[in-house]
């Protein structure tokens, strides 16, 4: 059924460029900001999307519909010896079980590489490390298989971003943004980003192993800059 759908995907996509779905990931202080704006200096072929945000009056519609769809299977999963869904966390929720809908409609309409900030994988994490118990539980492993199915048959590429911990410690700490652990002891930054790593690993071996198209690369932003991993993405998208 994965390799029909894969199939699929590839039968209807252009002729002239095959459309990608591409997201990037890292740790805070990797690089994805820097590296997003400059594939965004290239719009002739990228399409730059962030998930819908909750609070947007134009993602309304998509929360309210999808949201709909959703509440009963969360309800039934739901019990009094776990925390409810914080308003972010439901949101996230529903991105995760619906968007690939909407960016499948998306990207038949473009040949651009569709270039998802933010995406998926950070979400899984997110609810991996903080998210209530009632989601972890073998009653919710059914939603998960789901989710990810939908999105190993709709990502294409994962560009994984990282540095040495020393180096990515300093950026988080010498940069303007806030960050959770930016005033933290050392021991406590590397335990997090220890704790990331590993969910990502966990989280890309489970799509890896539901579509064999899925693609990685990594890039170690201590060693390239934005623009040379910029310039090889694009090599890339070329020869597609």
């Amino acid at each position: 059924m994965v390799q029909s759908i894969i199939q699929s995907r590839k039968m209807n996509a252009p002729t002239n460029i095959k459309p990608h779905i591409m997201e990037i990931i890292g740790l805070a202080g990797a690089g994805k900001t820097t590296l997003c704006e400059v594939l965004k200096t290239n719009p002739d072929k990228i399409v730059y999307i962030k998930f819908p945000k909750v609070r947007k009056i134009k993602d309304a519609p998509f929360f309210v519909w999808y949201g709909l769809l959703l509440v009963p299977t969360l309800l039934r999963l739901y019990n009094h010896t776990s925390r409810r869904l914080t308003e972010r966390e439901f949101a996230w929720m529903v991105v995760l079980n619906s968007w690939p809908f909407i960016l499948k409609k998306v990207m038949k309409k473009t040949a651009k590489v569709i270039v998802l900030d933010q995406g998926p994988i950070y979400l899984l994490a997110e609810l991996r490390e903080s998210g209530p118990e009632f989601l972890k539980s073998k009653q919710a492993e059914k939603l998960w298989r789901e989710i990810y199915f939908r999105w190993a048959t709709t990502l294409d590429l994962l560009v994984w971003l990282d540095a040495p911990d020393t180096i990515l410690m300093e950026r988080i700490r010498t940069r303007d943004h806030e960050h959770i652990v930016k005033n933290e002891p050392d021991s406590k930054v590397f335990e997090f980003f220890a704790h990331f790593r590993r969910d990502y690993d966990l989280i890309v071996g489970r799509l890896e192993a539901i579509s064999p198209g899925f693609r990685i690369q990594r890039f170690d932003t201590c060693e390239l800059k934005a623009s040379e991993i910029a310039d090889r993405l694009f090599a890339d998208f070329s020869h597609q």
